[in-house]
């Protein structure tokens, strides 16, 4: 929906969605959630900075111009709504038309995957009949705040896309779709959201797009740095998320500003490679063991 809305060509690669995933892992240095987004042989990893790179790629910044209370609500609906809409789509009745499409084998591999990912943390947490009463809340608010447009006002805001692509979400499941059939207010305001569309969309391939970061050379973004003490430029780390999928990922710190971590890394088949995380929400670490090149 971003790239709709900021009206970009873009190239689309559908990758599976268990692991192994050995023609983006290149690229992305073994992150493992989705989606991800590539400018060339930049590599943005988390929605949260994904939003941002697209702001500065198309220089238009106007998403971001509410201010604190559409950055809190973002953030509220990639956390916690994010977790209550999982917890009533992973419920077995609403998991279920899913799952059939898979053969046994297949479902367990995906079971499996999901347990992987999330061990360790407290993505699950919620009961299905809590998260229906959150939902239910939420909803009621929203519709008794939408009297402008959108959630801040008449244009949207980062807000907007971020709460309407958990609502999407939910919606988009046949079982929890009849959450929303008391809320008109709310289903006017995601088809008002949904008409910026996804923009020029081509399908590619996992090998264009690695081709396409081998084939280019990073560029480092002038976004200022504030490092940390005890970390510098041209050292080691690992970076990591701090709630699931806690994989880390291995460079050379390159920049470290308020929002933005970017590391560099060299790979035999991605070559030279600078990967991009939101500031908030990853933990940096010193990696002595790494030299910059994969074991």
């Amino acid at each position: 929906m971003l790239l709709g809305y900021h009206g970009l060509a873009w190239n689309s690669v559908i990758i599976p969605s268990i692991m192994p995933r050995p023609l983006l892992m290149p690229l992305s240095g073994g992150y493992r959630k989705t989606p991800v987004l590539q400018i060339d042989a930049n590599v943005y990893c988390d929605t949260k900075i994904i939003a941002r790179a697209l702001a500065r790629h198309c220089q238009n910044h106007s998403l971001y111009q509410v201010g604190f209370g559409a950055h809190r609500v973002a953030d509220w609906a990639d956390t916690h709504l994010f977790q209550v809409v999982v917890a009533l789509n992973f419920a077995p009745e609403a998991v279920a038309s899913m799952m059939a499409q898979f053969s046994a084998e297949e479902a367990a591999a995906f079971q499996q995957d999901r347990a992987e990912l999330t061990d360790g943390a407290s993505i699950f947490s919620f009961t299905t009949i809590a998260a229906r009463a959150y939902v239910l809340h939420y909803l009621q608010e929203l519709e008794d705040s939408l009297d402008s447009g959108c959630i801040f006002g008449e244009a949207p805001s980062i807000a907007d896309f971020s709460v309407y692509h958990c609502l999407w979400f939910l919606n988009n499941n046949e079982v929890n779709a009849e959450l929303f059939s008391g809320f008109p207010g709310v289903l006017s305001w995601m088809a008002r959201i949904s008409e910026f569309g996804h923009g020029e969309v081509t399908e590619s391939t996992p090998e264009q797009a690695l081709e396409a970061g081998s084939a280019a050379q990073p560029i480092c973004p002038r976004i200022g740095n504030e490092l940390p003490e005890g970390f510098r430029l041209g050292e080691p780390v690992r970076v990591t998320p701090v709630d699931y999928g806690r994989i880390p990922v291995a460079g050379t710190l390159t920049a470290w500003s308020r929002d933005e971590i970017v590391v560099a890394r060299e790979d035999p088949r991605a070559g030279r490679i600078m990967v991009h995380f939101p500031s908030a929400g990853f933990e940096v670490i010193p990696d002595q063991d790494f030299s910059g090149r994969p074991e």
